[in-house]
């Protein structure tokens, strides 16, 4: 359990550390500049040479203070041979928008700005900076870039492969672009944002094509492929820069292509893995039914009672042969069940009291007589004495005593390693002494039920139940892997965006599985045989019996003869109060003077404060033997584009 929540943990803090990525970015870039970018306009024309002329026009609306803006265009390989960004574009920067009568209607025109360019020559492209201070503003930023050799060119087509857009910092609410030049007539132009982005429209105008995109993501790539008929201009122009070899086909294959694998892709990301983790997890809640039905116990009366107990066992011997828990596993908090440790010590006591093995005196406990003990009892007996004969009350349990106080106070005041480890040894040393004595206690249990002859009432799974343990627990590993390794796909090729999905599916998943691992593990531990169950369903009516007396008339009440094992009984199941109370609201009176006592907790020995002493100092080694310094004492990949090698790059933002 422990190891599937560390998991769960590490599986969570991947799927925030992913998520959290862009937000912190945005949130640094909100405490510098906040801005929003209404349009973006961009026109490529292209020169009958095959050189281009780029223009850039962004609005920029700002709700704080600034320094200015920043653009840059990329030169990301691969690219047309002999490409080159002319240095010193021409920039321009307007705001203060008026609207004025023209004799084409009403305009808005801007109003130009002083400002300062520093251009950067970056390892793949050019940045440019432009300083025009202000705040809260709507600035209209237009860059004109002067590009030579454009397009990559072929016997029969000059073809575009180029992402103007890429590494902006803020999404875009609305892109134009246009391209223009050549013959567009007899060409063609497709634009991509990626498979899983909105799909821009293109629109086939006299002199070229129009793009138009709404709400681009921040870091959202617009890639352009185009193919034109080859000129005799483009020919002339660039004799040395054409491949000897056609395109065309090569070129609609590429885009057909794009286009298969952008339906393969939503396919497998929105239809077949959802619809196989969703298949293959109901698959595994339907065999952990099916074993739940096969495994389930039986309905019993609700209303039977039996007015004494079927065999007079020893109730660390009930524990096992019953309810199949072993001491050991229960007191060192490995496993839980139906009786508690703290109620497994108090009715042992009891018990030993009730039979005369030991004797609870004014202030103290004592031994005498050892004749009649099983070795498990011998065993608790030295745990409760310590090998002596008699202790007073108050030293029951004190081979795993501790003085934790003074232990922390020491640990802290410690000036070396050595001397906190020494200090902790203790702990250990008691936490392995009581380890090792329950331990020892457990097997002489449980070599005492075999000596007993005890009949079985549980059994092992049967093969099909097996079967359908192993493929439910099969099923919901697999859903996880599927849905790990889809999400990790996701993130690499696409982006955190989409596999952040996939995270979050696994922790249903995940929860679902550590759900049936723990209730398989109990129907395994509880899985009644039915040609023995009569017995259990003995002790099941003698237990009903005992939660009942509180509610019984008089003549059930008479009808009780042993009530010394029915307080052991009862203690052992939880109910010593309510036996308790009825013993002193009927007057009634037991036999063992020395159990008689434990009525009377103001003023005799208590066995639930025994219990609560033994669990506080196991307590008490664990945390001096943890005790520490500080204790107390208490986007990428495919996402953007990029189908077919293009090249280039732009981006932008504010500062």
């Amino acid at each position: 359990m422990k190891k599937g929540l560390l998991w769960l943990g590490l599986v969570l803090a991947m799927i925030l550390t992913i998520g959290a990525c862009d937000i912190a970015k945005a949130s640094d870039s909100d405490n510098e500049v906040s801005y929003s970018i209404p349009s973006y306009k961009g026109h490529l024309a292209i020169h009958e040479d095959g050189g281009a002329t780029f223009t850039q026009e962004v609005t920029y609306d700002f709700s704080s203070s600034y320094n200015g803006q920043y653009v840059t265009l990329g030169s990301v390989k691969p690219l047309p041979k002999g490409f080159n960004i002319e240095e010193n574009p021409t920039v321009t920067v307007s705001d203060k928008a008026e609207k004025i009568t023209t004799e084409n209607g009403v305009e808005t025109v801007f109003t130009k700005r002083q400002i300062r360019v520093e251009s950067e020559k970056l390892k793949d492209g050019i940045k440019l900076k432009v300083y025009n201070p202000g705040a809260y503003d709507k600035v209209v930023l237009k860059v004109t870039w002067q590009i030579k050799h454009m397009l990559d060119l072929y016997s029969d087509v000059a073809a575009l492969n180029w992402f103007p857009i890429s590494d902006w910092d803020n999404s875009i609410e609305h892109v134009d672009f246009t391209v223009t030049g050549l013959d567009a007539a007899k060409g063609d132009l497709y634009a991509h944002t990626g498979f899983f982005n909105k799909k821009p429209t293109v629109t086939r105008t006299p002199d070229g094509f129009k793009i138009h995109i709404d709400d681009l993501a921040p870091k959202g790539k617009l890639e352009l492929h185009a193919y034109w008929p080859m000129t005799k201009t483009l020919k002339e122009a660039n004799a040395s820069y054409i491949k000897n070899e056609a395109h065309k086909t090569t070129f609609l294959k590429k885009e057909a292509h794009i286009v298969r694998m952008g339906v393969f892709f939503r396919f497998l990301s929105f239809q077949l893995i959802p619809s196989l983790i969703i298949i293959v997890t109901l698959m595994g809640i339907l065999f952990f039914i099916w074993l739940l039905i096969s495994t389930r116990l039986p309905d019993f009366p609700k209303n039977a009672r039996l007015y004494e107990a079927p065999n007079n066992l020893a109730p660390l011997v009930v524990a096992k042969s019953i309810y199949n828990q072993s001491f050991d596993k229960i007191s060192l908090k490995e496993e839980k069940g139906p009786l508690s440790f703290g109620h497994m010590i108090q009715a042992t006591i009891l018990d030993l009291l009730d039979r005369g093995h030991i004797v609870s005196k004014s202030s103290t406990l004592a031994v005498i007589q050892k004749e009649g003990l099983s070795t498990f009892e011998e065993t608790f007996i030295d745990m409760m004495f310590d090998g002596r004969s008699e202790i007073t009350k108050g030293d029951i349990f004190s081979r795993y005593y501790l003085d934790k106080k003074e232990l922390s106070t020491k640990f802290k005041k410690a000036k070396s390693t050595v001397e906190r480890e020494k200090i902790k040894d203790i702990g250990l040393k008691v936490k392995a002494q009581f380890s090792s004595d329950v331990y020892k206690l457990s097997k002489e249990v449980d070599r005492e039920v075999r000596n007993l002859g005890l009949v079985k009432i549980y059994r092992e799974f049967t093969p099909l139940e097996k079967r359908l343990s192993l493929y439910s627990h099969l099923s919901f590993a697999f859903a996880f892997v599927v849905s790990f390794v889809s999400g990790l796909f996701f993130a690499i090729a696409f982006g955190a965006s989409l596999s952040v999905f996939y995270f979050f599916a696994i922790i249903p998943i995940f929860l679902l599985w550590l759900i049936v691992t723990r209730i398989v593990k109990k129907r395994r531990k509880r899985c009644l045989d039915k040609a023995t169950i009569d017995t259990y369903y003995q002790w099941y009516s003698f237990r009903n019996m005992i939660k009942s007396i509180p509610s019984f008339k008089q003549t059930e009440i008479d009808a009780i003869v042993l009530w010394n094992r029915i307080l052991v009984y009862a203690t052992l199941y939880g109910y010593a109060k309510k036996v308790t109370e009825t013993l002193k609201k009927y007057h009634i009176h037991l036999s063992n003077p020395s159990l008689e006592s434990t009525l009377d907790s103001d003023t005799s020995f208590n066995t639930y404060v025994a219990s609560q002493m033994l669990q506080g100092y196991i307590s008490n080694s664990d945390t001096v033997s943890s005790f520490s310094i500080n204790s107390n004492s208490g986007s990428g990949g495919f996402g953007g584009g990029g189908f077919s090698g293009g090249g280039g790059g732009g981006g932008g933002g504010a500062f």
